[in-house]
């Protein structure tokens, strides 16, 4: 098809002003913490398990770190299995021993259960995807719109959105560099704001 037959319309966001996460942090109840953030609805293509085992590696580097959830299981998943993914995740959490740093609330363990209509209290958002194909993300353009550095896998969407230093890219399924890349900009405030 010839270039000029080609639109590209990028996925919308609603127009909010910057504003920085302690107010948001305080009135949610995670004042004094490091906030990483996920939202939308879980599946396992998304990768939560990713994440939630490099908290070890983040909390070593930043001990105020909370990894938070937000967002229902995808229904399709409940009419099929019902909670069984949320809550083996739960059940990772239990086992590494961090119910203190990832949930929903800064008191809760639980996964995902209290949702906000705002991402305003995130330090770092992430996208641990584990789809390369995965063609748009409606929460990746959101928080990136707020201005929150994205941490994220290079994903169709993730790849061309955080493209020259806009965000960071860690392979898919990698603890490690996903750890390692989330606790730098927590222990970076000059390049977090960056």
């Amino acid at each position: 098809m010839p270039d000029e037959k080609i639109e590209v319309i990028a996925h919308g966001i609603p127009d909010v002003a910057f504003v920085g996460p302690d107010a948001a942090k305080a009135r949610l109840g995670f004042g004094g913490k490091s906030v990483i953030l996920t939202f939308g609805l879980l599946s396992p293509n998304k990768g939560i398990e990713v994440m939630i085992d490099a908290m070890p590696s983040i909390l070593k580097r930043r001990a105020d770190a909370v990894y938070v959830v937000l967002g229902a299981t995808h229904p399709n998943l409940v009419r099929d299995h019902g909670e069984t993914y949320r809550d083996s995740l739960t059940a990772r959490v239990r086992e590494l021993g961090i119910e203190d740093h990832v949930g929903g609330s800064s008191t809760s363990s639980s996964i995902g259960r209290r949702c906000s209509n705002s991402l305003r209290c995130a330090d770092v958002y992430v996208t641990p995807y584990l789809n390369e194909a995965q063609m748009t993300s409606g929460t990746l353009a959101y928080s990136f719109g707020l201005g929150k550095p994205v941490v994220s896998t290079p994903y169709w969407h993730a790849n061309e959105l955080l493209a020259d230093g806009r965000g960071v890219l860690v392979p898919f399924g990698d603890t490690a560099a996903t750890g390692n890349e989330i606790a730098e900009l927590l222990t970076d405030d000059p390049r977090r704001r960056r």
